[in-house]
């Protein structure tokens, strides 16, 4: 499984890559019409996170942080990638009967992603989409456990290490950029599924185990080349 991830890892930012070649030739061609542009930023956000779990399990919504750095490189007016080195923070949290603690386990991850960055409109501020994906590896886990939870309760997975499985999947979402000169300031919300599961899937506990969530956040980005 690790070698599956890390050859679909390889071959993802081998495509990001070609793409952004392609783009940088493409402006080339009419350099008159629109200079490429350079950012390098900063960004923070919140994390909504839960696991599809099948067996399905009674979740409340786990919030976390998220903070990274930002390169984006725009070829084409309008056109461009973004690539994001970030900690992003996940997990989920079991609601309990009777209990009024969650069950929390939180996964901390190093992620690199990779978007394709559509800008719309030339007004000081304009709407974005970002297509994409994800590759994450795990870098430390926390849990808690209710200290009133009954032992019929009690799951066999409870203080137990996870796996640590690279997570690999897709993400996209909407938001709007304000241009102040050579400042941007970016406001987005993302959705974020993987492709793999938590568990693996030889596990007989469950047939899967998806990360999924809504990520709401802001980026700074400061134009280091190019433009105006």
């Amino acid at each position: 499984m690790l070698i599956k991830a890390c050859w679909q890892g390889v071959t993802t930012i081998s495509l990001w890559v070609f793409l952004l070649l392609s783009i940088t030739l493409v402006a080339q061609e009419d350099s008159t019409a629109f200079r490429p542009q350079t950012y390098l930023g900063v960004q923070y956000g919140m994390n909504w996170n839960t696991v599809m779990f099948s067996p399905q399990i009674d979740q409340a919504t786990l919030v976390a942080n998220r903070v990274g750095a930002v390169f984006r490189y725009v070829g084409q007016a309008h056109l461009g990638i973004q690539l994001e080195v970030a900690y992003d923070q996940r997990g989920w949290a079991e609601t309990l009967e009777g209990i009024a603690a969650d069950y929390t386990r939180e996964i901390d991850y190093l992620e690199f992603a990779a978007f394709s960055h559509i800008s719309i409109g030339n007004g000081t501020v304009r709407p974005l989409v970002l297509l994409g994906s994800y590759l994450s590896y795990p870098v430390g886990q926390t849990e808690t456990i209710p200290t009133s939870l009954d032992a019929s309760l009690y799951q066999d997975y409870y203080q137990e290490l996870l796996p640590e499985r690279i997570q690999y999947g897709l993400a996209g979402g909407l938001g709007l950029e304000v241009f102040l000169d050579r400042l941007t300031l970016q406001l987005d919300g993302r959705y974020r599924s993987s492709l793999g599961g938590i568990f693996s899937s030889s596990d007989n506990r469950f047939i899967f185990s998806n990360s999924q969530g809504f990520t709401a956040q802001a980026s700074v980005l400061f134009r280091v080349f190019g433009g105006k």
